[in-house]
């Protein structure tokens, strides 16, 4: 969302995912790669699915965002496994993702980013995925066109590429 705020000119400059399409008006500068993680409570107890030695994808309960980067890549990953997804619910942020797996409610998606920020990281686990999922680049985000001002300029220009 916060990358329509850069190309309706509503704020200069966002760090944010990059989309799988940018628009043309924009550039994009990477900082970091951010994997995206399947994570599932400490406790198989919760989902017992998850003890099976193979996953029943199918049966498995998920907690995924609604819409966004996340959502489509996890879509995809799906799709791409011909697998029908077991949706429990859908909320609007990663944090809340983390907070209703820690709780038991299924196995949801997050970035690494989010969940190396959680207070509730030691209550989730990471459960290993093939193919693992496409990974966000995490960077800046601004106007071509606005790239000469002399802050956007500044910091664009301070900021490595990894």
């Amino acid at each position: 969302e916060s990358i329509a705020l850069v190309q309706s000119g509503d704020v200069a400059m966002v760090i944010a995912a990059r989309p799988d399409q940018l628009a043309a008006n924009l550039t994009f500068k990477t900082i970091t790669p951010a994997p995206l993680l399947f994570i599932a409570p400490v406790s198989n107890q919760s989902v017992p699915e998850l003890l099976e030695e193979t996953i029943n994808w199918e049966k498995v309960p998920l907690v995924l965002s609604e819409s966004g980067l996340a959502r489509t890549r996890v879509d995809r990953w799906f799709k791409q496994k011909r697998l029908k997804q077991n949706i429990y619910a859908q909320v609007s942020g990663h944090e809340a993702i983390v907070s209703m797996v820690s709780l038991g409610c299924g196995v949801g998606v997050v970035p690494d980013l989010v969940l190396k920020n959680s207070p509730l990281m030691n209550k989730v686990r990471i459960i290993d995925v093939e193919p693992a999922l496409e990974p966000f680049a995490v960077g800046l985000c601004a106007q071509s066109k606005r790239l000469n001002e002399p802050l956007i300029s500044a910091l664009w220009q301070t900021v490595m590429w990894e």
